[in-house]
């Protein structure tokens, strides 16, 4: 019986830039879960911060503008306050009660691969998948494998100029890996930083600012503009 060969096809790894909202929704990115390394560097003559993130064979580089006269600091502190809202700081030192993101900031470009926007050029696109309904996509977001290293992470993408898309993304890896991007459409664009949600309430989950006792909190990150690593078909 002669042996498959399962081997994966070999892709040329390739890089894009997908830039976020604001600068906030970096520092939520970066620090609202699991700390990341933050990387600044020149983009077209402006300095960004970025967080990189590996999909396979495209390497995906978020990115926002870093504040002004904030190019040499060195960690970002993240906290929920007094008010119980988040606050994000651009420090030099590393602080009791926070959660600090280290800055890397960067003379030469972030990698040597090739940068790529158009669609057919990107190797790993997600394939979005809609939700019936808010609830389900909170529910998603729990691992009853591995409760306590759930990804709560959502992200906001502007899909046309009335629609939102807010979803989760996660990987099936067989011969080869997919991205998929569940998501819910949002008429409006989400304001709050986070979607409260509680397991054992039938309380529907709600967008909120403020972070309560008792409670699942999922951080939300906007996207400036629809990117085509997301797989959405839109007219233009």
């Amino acid at each position: 019986m002669p042996l498959v060969n399962s081997e994966k096809k070999k892709t040329k790894q390739k890089e894009c830039y997908i830039e976020l909202a604001s600068f906030e929704d970096l520092t939520r990115m970066a620090c609202a879960q699991h700390p990341k390394r933050i990387y600044s560097f020149d983009l077209d003559g402006v300095c960004v911060a970025a967080i990189t993130m590996n999909l396979g064979n495209t390497h995906a580089v978020m990115y926002a503008p870093l504040p002004k006269n904030e190019d040499g600091s060195r960690y970002i502190s993240y906290k929920i306050d007094d008010m119980k809202k988040e606050s994000c700081r651009i420090t030099d030192t590393v602080s009791n009660g926070v959660v600090s993101a280290p800055i890397i900031h960067l003379k030469s470009n972030i990698t040597y691969l090739e940068i790529v926007k158009n669609r057919d050029e990107i190797p790993d696109v997600f394939n979005p998948i809609e939700l019936k309904d808010i609830g389900s996509l909170a529910r998603l977001t729990y691992d009853p494998e591995v409760p306590d290293e759930s990804e709560l992470t959502l992200y906001a993408i502007p899909v046309n100029d009335t629609a939102w898309a807010i979803g989760h993304w996660m990987m099936i890896d067989m011969d080869e890996s997919y991205h998929l991007f569940y998501y819910i459409t949002c008429d409006a664009e989400p304001v709050m930083p986070f979607l409260r949600y509680k397991h054992d309430s039938m309380q529907e989950p709600e967008f909120t600012d403020k972070i309560e006792h008792g409670y699942m909190y999922m951080p939300v990150i906007k996207f400036k503009e629809l990117h085509p690593i997301f797989g959405f078909d839109v007219k233009e």
